[in-house]
């Protein structure tokens, strides 16, 4: 199987002011690097899931995700934001860490419950947190393929 994560979906410094604006930056990403089909399509897809129930899991981490047709194939994308956003307004939650997970609609192995679970171990604990926030984009990427068991 194809690596999930690859270095080029990879990104820091993303000067945004809301959620929407960050998530369509990675899904550019994941579109530029073939991933996905269509960006508007997966874009919606995403931001449809965000409605049925915002993807923060504390700690300023935002996990959105999508399992559409539009994948076509599992992938992670990493991006660190300049300043924290709103990620959900009822438990006034924010993020500056944004972990968009994409799967193909087909995908009958459940890879986007084991990629989430695999992630959500690893982001439970700080340190690795203090990492992703402060270490150069080859130990994040490292630590991300780590993470999800590559």
């Amino acid at each position: 199987m194809e690596s999930i994560i690859k270095r080029e979906c990879i990104v820091f410094d993303i000067d945004v002011k809301e959620k929407n604006e960050a998530i369509l930056i990675l899904v550019k990403k994941l579109k530029e690097h073939g991933v996905i089909t269509d960006t508007d399509k997966f874009y919606a897809d995403v931001l449809d899931r965000e409605v049925l129930s915002p993807t923060s899991i504390g700690n300023d981490i935002g996990l959105p995700h999508g399992k559409t047709e539009n994948v076509l194939r599992p992938a992670v994308c990493f991006g660190r934001l300049k300043e924290k956003v709103l990620w959900n307004s009822e438990t006034e939650e924010f993020a500056n860490i944004i972990i968009l997970i994409a799967v193909p609609g087909n995908d009958e192995d459940n890879t986007h419950i084991k990629i989430i679970s695999r992630l959500a171990r690893q982001l439970m604990h700080k340190e690795f947190i203090e990492k992703l926030l402060t270490s150069n984009e080859d130990n994040v990427f490292n630590m991300l393929k780590e993470g999800l068991g590559e």
